[in-house]
C-alpha cells in the first residue's frame, strides 16, 4: 500500500473525496529542497501548512466555520496557492459561493502573508496570483471590474499591476463565449447531483471536452 493510500485510509475519506484527492496529489509530488537554518531540508512547508489547516479546521462537507468565519476556498485564495485552488474549483467550490467576486478580490488585493526576502519570491507570488485569476475566469461568467476598481479607489493595492490582462474581456464587457456558457451549464447540473469532478469523465464526449469541463483549459 503506497503512502497516499495509507493517508486516505487513515483519514477515513471516501475515494474521490476532495481532501483525499488533495493528499494524493501532494504526496505524489517530488520533494523540493529549501534552505533552512541548519542546511537544506526537503519539504514544501506552504503546501503542508495549508493541508493541515484545512483538515484540522474544516469538515469534509463544505461549510464555513462559525468560529473563524473563513472557508477553505478563502484561505487558499489568501495564500494564492494556485495548485490547491485548482483542485477546489474542480470540485465546484467557487460555484457554491454566494459572492464569488470576494474570492477574486482576495486573490488580487489581500495583503501577502509571505515575507518578501528577494525579488524572485515576489515574482513567484505574482505568478501564482495570475494563475488563480485565470482559474477563476474558467468558472465565472461575470467578474465585476467595477467592484475591483472601487477597492483600488479606496487605496488598496493589487499584487499584480496589470491585473486586467488576466481577466478576459468576455467576463466584464464583451458577450460571454457560448462554449463557456455551455461549460457553466453542464458543471451546474453535475454539481447539483454531487458529480463534480468525477462525473465529467463518465460523459460520452471526447477527452478534450472533458478536460475543458474540468477547467484544464
Amino acid at each position: 500500500m503506497n503512502n497516499s493510500s495509507k493517508l486516505c485510509r487513515k483519514t477515513s475519506f471516501p475515494r474521490g473525496n476532495i481532501f483525499c484527492n488533495l493528499i494524493d496529489k501532494i504526496v505524489k509530488r517530488p520533494s523540493l529542497q529549501f534552505l533552512g537554518q541548519w542546511g537544506y531540508h526537503c519539504y514544501e512547508p506552504r503546501i503542508y501548512r495549508t493541508l493541515a489547516k484545512i483538515l484540522r479546521t474544516f469538515t469534509p462537507v463544505y461549510c464555513p466555520s462559525p468560529l473563524s468565519g473563513i472557508t477553505p476556498l478563502l484561505y487558499v485564495a489568501q495564500t494564492r496557492q494556485s495548485n490547491i485552488l485548482k483542485i477546489l474549483l474542480q470540485y465546484g467550490i467557487l460555484e457554491r459561493e454566494k459572492n464569488p467576486i470576494n474570492i477574486v478580490l482576495t486573490i488580487l488585493l489581500y495583503p501577502s502573508r509571505v515575507r518578501i526576502m528577494v525579488d524572485h519570491e515576489l515574482i513567484d507570488i505574482q505568478e501564482d496570483a495570475k494563475t488563480c485569476l485565470t482559474l477563476c475566469s474558467r468558472v465565472l461568467s461575470v467578474i465585476s471590474v467595477r467592484e475591483i476598481e472601487t477597492q483600488l479607489n479606496l487605496g488598496r493595492r493589487p499584487i499584480i499591476q496589470n491585473w486586467l490582462d488576466y481577466i478576459p474581456p468576455t467576463r466584464y464587457k464583451d458577450p460571454c463565449e457560448l462554449v463557456h456558457l455551455c461549460r457553466i451549464t453542464i458543471r451546474t447540473q453535475l454539481l447539483a447531483n454531487n458529480m463534480l469532478p468525477n462525473g465529467i469523465f463518465s460523459l460520452l464526449i471526447p477527452t478534450r471536452l472533458q478536460n475543458f469541463l474540468n477547467l484544464e483549459s
